[in-house]
């Protein structure tokens, strides 16, 4: 019937959703085979992209080991850092039991970092409980300078374990102190004048010192030649200080009384240049003013004389003794003008 009374008429039909032009034509199984075609193409491309999807939610990751920070120790001074300084900073972790550390993960000792040289390393582990206890110690040393202060850190340390397992020791910043300037001034427009404090007057003070030491001087010459003994000094070897001298030697006895007449009458007959006797005296005083105030003394002396040495009545021995020792004594200072 299709063939005989009908022509090829084109109508649009919808199957799966999909717009397909099919001509309504003799063959029928043309149209049925040009639509099966599309809908498999259709459940291909759904399939291609479910497939990813359901992959990824249904595969298990696989996770490491978890590796927890204990605590980190950084150096307590962040400022004035200088070069050579040795700077320490320590981090402790705890993993489990099974795990080991990765000895070849570390840095070499001797590496230099932007002027900072990792002198050493240390590790040590202790076992608690299920766990492992791993603390590990860095040293620095600091070899960067500068003419001005800078900021410098110590680097990251990565630590890390057999199982894949890792931990960071964070960077640590500081400050490090200027060493020289970057340019070199002249030190000669900042140097400061010194004062010169004033000079105090001593002109006077030195007149007087020298006046009180002429003075000490003086004094202890006339001192000297007062009470002194000596008789090989100048001015001091005279008549009356010789007898004095011998005078001190005599003993107290009748001898000695003699002994002590004759010193005394010898040092007059010298000083007088001739035999002086008791009439005599006031001539004596005449010719020597400087015994003038010993004339009744000398008077006394010669009268006692002549009763020691001539027989009369005796004074003691020890008193004519000491009265000859101080007239001669008294005439030995005018004789020396004293």
């Amino acid at each position: 019937m299709w063939q005989g009374g009908l022509r090829p008429v084109c109508y649009r039909i919808i199957l799966s959703n999909l717009f397909i032009k099919v001509p309504w034509c003799r063959h029928w199984h043309e149209t049925e085979s040009i639509v099966m075609k599309q809908i498999f193409l259709g459940w291909l491309t759904t399939c291609l992209m479910v497939t990813p999807a359901w992959a990824d939610t249904h595969t298990p990751a696989q996770s490491l080991p978890a590796v927890k920070v204990v605590s980190v120790h950084n150096p307590a001074q962040y400022a004035g850092i200088q070069i050579g300084d040795v700077l320490q900073r320590s981090i402790t972790l705890s993993v489990s039991a099974q795990e080991q550390l990765n000895d070849s993960s570390l840095p070499l000792k001797g590496l230099q970092r932007n002027g900072i040289e990792l002198r050493q390393w240390q590790v040590s582990s202790a076992s608690q409980a299920d766990k492992k206890i791993y603390t590990l110690v860095f040293d620095y040393q600091v070899f960067a300078s500068s003419g001005k202060p800078i900021q410098l850190q110590l680097p990251v340390e990565r630590i890390r374990f057999n199982s894949g397992a890792a931990a960071e020791l964070p960077a640590w910043r500081f400050w490090l102190m200027a060493q020289l300037p970057d340019r070199l001034q002249p030190a000669k427009p900042t140097v400061i004048a010194q004062y010169h404090a004033s000079m105090l007057e001593t002109d006077s003070t030195q007149r007087w010192l020298v006046l009180s030491l002429l003075l000490a001087v003086i004094g202890s010459l006339v001192l000297l030649y007062r009470n002194a003994d000596w008789t090989w000094l100048p001015m001091m070897n005279g008549h009356f200080a010789k007898a004095y001298h011998r005078l001190k030697r005599l003993p107290a006895t009748a001898e000695g009384q003699k002994q002590a007449a004759l010193i005394v009458q010898h040092a007059f007959n010298q000083h007088y240049g001739q035999q002086m006797l008791s009439s005599q005296v006031g001539a004596f005083v005449q010719q020597q003013p400087v015994f003038q105030s010993l004339e009744t003394q000398i008077q006394a002396f010669f009268v006692q004389a002549n009763a020691v040495l001539y027989g009369g009545q005796l004074p003691a021995a020890a008193e004519y003794l000491q009265q000859c020792k101080t007239l001669t004594r008294q005439l030995r200072d005018c004789e020396r003008r004293v």
